[in-house]
């Protein structure tokens, strides 16, 4: 194609429509264009789709296993990082202002992708068994209730440590965290270490659908990989360097056992290091959960389109994109509750409380624990929370000898909500 066909066609609703401003597959325009025109016609298109975006595509190459990786940073993608950046960025610092909450949301937060990442591997459990597990200090019982710990002791530590270099050693320590005593049969020596065989990635069906790279070129694969989303020489956003990990530790599949949650929680490592901190607010397992087909299928499109990674990263940005407007729904909830001082002589003590209690409904509180929070005597704490209790917001129970309170979510949500 001559120069200026190139020019009009960059320009022509074909290519603005189906890869700017959302990226499709060739076989998903080629549904939308077929009524359109001739089959010979359709091939020339598609052929000029591919060549256009591989010629202004971002390589990602894996040489050491002879993979040519892309992606084409189409307007769509950039601006759903954009936009992701901002807002995160903006509702991070909402979060950091409001000290009322602040402290028990961003650990709400890590206890939610903590469960959630383990619910989508299939631990057997609920979220107030896991929430109770994780609150209360208790010895992990069985294989499910480890999952949930080590994503939690994952998320920690990855919070402690941001800023440590991705490397090969930090790729095993995270995945030696989340794996702890969750590896069974031959490869319960594993943990924290590279696989030494072949690994299948089966389907329900127990179809084969991945097949992991050949073991004796992990390390080197996987360095390349490193090498990468950190250093390389054209210009992406953080958070695309994120995903982009996340992929790679799936495609090689290092280990025998949890490559998912390892590629997760590097996922984390990777973007908060490099400043990205609102990711800590986000659930991304919690959009896995719920739209388990479509993540495979974007592992699927990749290796169906000659590896072109732009499907995967689309899916991901998608993914949090919506991450962030669940928070903004926390967010706006909580701040609703400051509402009650038009309808009860209520203090802020208590507002504050009504906030923290109504990010988790199983949560409870003790007289005693909530004089600590708020500096006061016991016998202070105990009226404001029995006058919460006259004011249908909080529900008290007797716990062995102590009474403790939990709030009465359906009553604040009429008092809030109408």
């Amino acid at each position: 194609m001559d120069p200026k066909a190139t020019f009009e066609f960059l320009n022509s609703p074909y290519w603005l429509k189906y890869t700017q401003q959302q990226y499709r597959t060739p076989e998903e325009i080629h549904h939308r264009l077929k009524d359109r025109m001739s089959a010979k016609e359709w091939e020339e298109i598609q052929k000029t789709i591919v060549v256009n975006r591989k010629t202004n595509a971002i390589p990602l190459f894996l040489n050491s296993i002879d993979k040519k990786f892309w992606f084409f940073p189409s307007d769509s993608i950039l601006k759903k990082a954009d936009e992701l950046e901002k807002s995160g960025t903006k509702l991070h610092q909402l979060i950091v202002e409001n000290s009322s909450f602040k402290d028990e949301f961003f650990m709400d937060s890590l206890i939610e992708e903590a469960i959630t990442s383990a619910l989508y591997e299939g631990a057997n459990s609920t979220r107030a068994k896991a929430q109770e597990l994780i609150e209360s200090g208790d010895h992990p019982r069985s294989k499910d209730d480890w999952m949930l710990l080590n994503n939690y002791e994952a998320m920690k530590w990855i919070k402690q440590n941001r800023s440590a270099d991705v490397t090969i050693d930090l790729v095993k320590k995270i995945h030696a965290i989340v794996s702890k005593n969750t590896l069974e049969g031959d490869d319960a020596n594993f943990s924290g270490l590279f696989r030494n065989d072949t690994v299948y990635v089966r389907s329900s069906a127990n179809e084969i659908k991945h097949e992991g790279i050949p073991y004796h070129l992990i390390d080197e694969t996987l360095l390349e990989a490193l090498e990468l989303t950190t250093k390389h020489p054209r210009y992406f956003p953080k958070i695309i360097k994120g995903i982009l990990l996340h992929y790679f530790i799936a495609y090689i599949h290092p280990f025998f056992d949890g490559n998912g949650r390892t590629a997760r929680a590097l996922f984390y490592f990777k973007v908060m290091k490099n400043g990205l901190s609102f990711v800590e607010l986000l659930s991304v397992s919690a959009y896995l959960k719920n739209h388990g087909r479509q993540y495979e299928k974007s592992f699927e499109k990749v290796v169906g389109n000659e590896h072109d990674l732009t499907y995967f990263i689309d899916f991901n940005l998608d993914a949090l994109l919506e991450a962030i407007k669940e928070v903004e729904r926390k967010v706006e909830y909580l701040l609703s509750i400051k509402k009650l001082k038009g309808l009860f002589a209520i203090s802020d003590n208590q507002i504050g409380l009504l906030q923290r209690l109504a990010l988790n409904r199983f949560r409870k509180i003790s007289i005693e624990d909530y004089a600590g929070q708020i500096g006061k005597s016991r016998e202070i704490a105990r009226q404001e929370l029995k006058q919460l209790g006259e004011w249908g917001l909080v529900i008290e129970e007797k716990t062995g000898k102590k009474f403790v309170y939990q709030v009465d979510r359906e009553a604040l949500d009429r008092q809030i909500l109408t």
